[in-house]
C-alpha cells in the first residue's frame, strides 16, 4: 500500500473532531511516550515465559453492543482454552468515544494491548508509529483475504482484518408486504416505496443518518450515495476533485429523499436502529454489522429482515475494521499470539460465529444455519465483492477532514437550501486551500 499523501488529520468520534493537526499532535505525543516508556523499563527485563500469566487489555466499541458485543467477546475468550497463562480483559468503549481515547492512550506511550480499529483511525495511528509489527501473526497463513491488503503500511504489516461491513437496503419484509410496496432499485422508488408503508402502517419510511452532530458515521454512509453516483474524489493523477457533476447528483439526491419527510429528523442513528429492531421502520441502508445488531435479540425477528442492492446505479462503501497491537505494549509477544490465533483455523470459526456475514481475514464461509435463519445475509455477501472503502485512496490520513468540507457543504444543501453546485464549488476552494 502507498504512504498517504499527507501526515496530518483531523480523526474523531461521532461527535466531536479532533483538531486537524492530529498528526503533529501525536508524533510530538510519540517522542514524550517512548522516553516514558524506555525510563519506565529501565532495569526491567521485557522477556516473557510461556507459562507466566499474563493479562492482555483488549479496547473495541463493538463490546459494548448489545448481545452482539457478549458474543464477540466470548469468541474471544476461546484463546484462553489454548493459551491458559493469558487473561484477557476488555476495554469498551462507546463508538462516539473510541478515536478520541485511542489517540490519547497510544500518544501517551499507554493505551491496551490489543485494539480493533476503524481504518480512518488505524492510518493515523500508524502513520505515528504506535503500532507493532504483525509480520510474525500472519507467518504461514496462505488464505489471508483482500480485506487485510490495506493493513500494510509502507510494507509493514500493521493491522490484520477484524471486520469488513458492506453496506446494503435493509427492510422489514412484513411491513413491505403488508403496505403492498415495492422493494425499490432507486432513489424515486425509495421514497414512493417508504411513503406506500408510512401510508398502510404509519410505520418510518426510512431511516438515514443527517446531521453533523453524528458526522464521521454520516460521512461514512454518505459514501454510498457517493459512491452510488459515481463520485471518486479524486482524478487520475490522485488530485481532490470534490465539485463534479457526480457529486451533484449525490447531494441532489440525498437532498430529494431529506426532503420528502420519510426519516425521522432529528434522531440519532442509534435511535433509528433501535426503531428498526422493534419494527417501526420499513427501510434502512446500514451495514452489515449494523444489521446483525438490529436482527438480533429484538422484537423484529431475524427470518424478517431482508436485504437488498442498494437503490444507486454503481456500488456503494464497506466499513473496514483492523486488529492492532500496541507497540509499547509490555505484553507484546503475547499480543502477537493471540493475533496468529485469531487469523488461524479456530479463531476465525469462533470469531464466524459471532460476526454474522461481515468479511473477515480468511473466507471461512457463513454457517448454513446462520443463513437459513437471516435471509439477509447473503445479499451482504454479495455486495461485499465489489464495494469501495470509505476512505480516499490516496489520501486515507486526510479523508476524515476532507469529508467535512464534503458534509458541511451537504448540510447547507439540505437545511437551507443551498444550490448542490455552488455549495461543492466552495467545498473544492476550502479543500484546495487546505491541502
Amino acid at each position: 500500500m502507498r504512504r498517504p499523501v499527507r501526515p496530518s488529520i483531523s480523526i474523531g468520534e461521532e461527535t466531536n473532531m479532533v483538531s486537524r493537526h492530529l498528526s503533529r499532535r501525536l508524533l510530538i505525543a510519540a517522542a514524550v511516550g517512548v522516553a516514558a516508556f524506555v525510563i519506565g523499563q529501565s532495569g526491567e527485563s521485557r522477556a516473557q515465559s510461556a507459562s507466566a500469566p499474563v493479562r492482555l487489555t483488549i479496547a473495541n466499541s463493538q463490546w459494548v453492543d448489545a448481545l452482539r458485543g457478549k458474543n464477540l467477546w466470548n469468541a474471544v475468550l476461546k484463546y484462553q482454552a489454548v493459551a491458559p497463562n493469558v487473561h484477557l480483559e476488555q476495554e469498551a468503549i462507546p463508538s462516539a468515544e473510541f478515536d478520541n481515547k485511542m489517540t490519547t492512550a497510544f500518544g501517551a506511550g499507554q493505551g491496551p494491548d490489543i485494539a480493533m480499529m476503524q481504518e480512518g483511525l488505524f492510518y493515523s495511528i500508524a502513520d505515528a508509529g504506535f503500532l507493532a509489527d504483525l509480520s510474525a501473526a500472519v507467518a504461514g497463513v496462505k488464505n489471508l483475504n483482500k480485506t487485510n491488503d490495506n493493513g500494510v503500511v509502507n510494507g509493514k504489516r500493521l493491522g490484520v482484518a477484524w471486520q469488513r461491513a458492506v453496506y446494503a437496503l435493509i427492510y422489514n419484509k412484513p411491513l413491505v408486504d403488508k403496505a403492498g410496496a415495492k422493494v425499490p432499485t432507486d432513489v424515486e422508488g425509495l421514497i414512493a416505496s417508504a411513503k406506500t408503508v408510512m401510508s398502510a402502517t404509519a410505520a418510518i419510511g426510512f431511516t438515514s443518518r443527517h446531521q453533523m452532530a453524528d458526522y464521521i458515521g454520516w460521512f461514512m454512509d454518505f459514501q454510498n450515495w457517493a459512491y452510488g453516483y459515481g463520485v471518486k474524489w479524486t482524478d487520475g493523477t490522485g488530485k481532490l476533485t470534490i465539485d463534479t457533476p457526480e457529486a451533484v447528483a449525490a447531494f441532489t439526491a440525498f437532498k430529494k429523499m431529506y426532503d420528502a419527510k420519510i426519516i425521522p429528523i432529528g434522531d440519532d442513528f442509534p435511535t433509528q436502529r433501535t426503531r428498526f429492531k422493534e419494527k417501526q421502520v420499513a427501510f434502512s441502508i446500514d451495514n452489515s454489522g449494523g444489521t446483525l445488531n438490529i436482527a438480533s435479540g429484538g422484537a423484529l425477528a431475524a427470518k424478517d429482515l431482508y436485504a437488498a442492492p442498494l437503490p444507486f446505479p454503481h456500488p456503494g462503501a464497506h466499513q473496514q475494521i483492523f486488529v492492532v497491537v500496541n507497540a509499547r505494549s509490555k505484553n507484546q509477544k503475547a499480543a502477537v499470539d493471540f493475533v496468529k490465533w485469531l487469523v488461524g483455523p479456530d479463531g476465525q470459526q469462533a470469531l464466524r460465529d459471532a460476526s454474522g456475514p461481515d468479511a473477515l481475514a480468511t473466507d471461512v464461509p457463513v454457517t448454513e444455519v446462520f443463513r437459513a435463519a437471516n435471509p439477509w445475509a447473503d445479499t451482504f455477501a454479495e455486495l461485499a465483492v465489489n464495494s469501495r472503502s470509505t476512505l480516499i485512496p490516496g489520501h486515507e490520513v486526510d479523508t476524515p477532514q476532507i469529508m467535512r468540507f464534503v458534509m458541511q457543504a451537504l448540510e447547507r444543501v439540505v437545511l437551507a437550501g443551498a444550490d448542490p453546485k455552488t455549495a461543492l464549488t466552495e467545498a473544492q476552494r476550502q479543500i484546495d486551500r487546505t491541502f
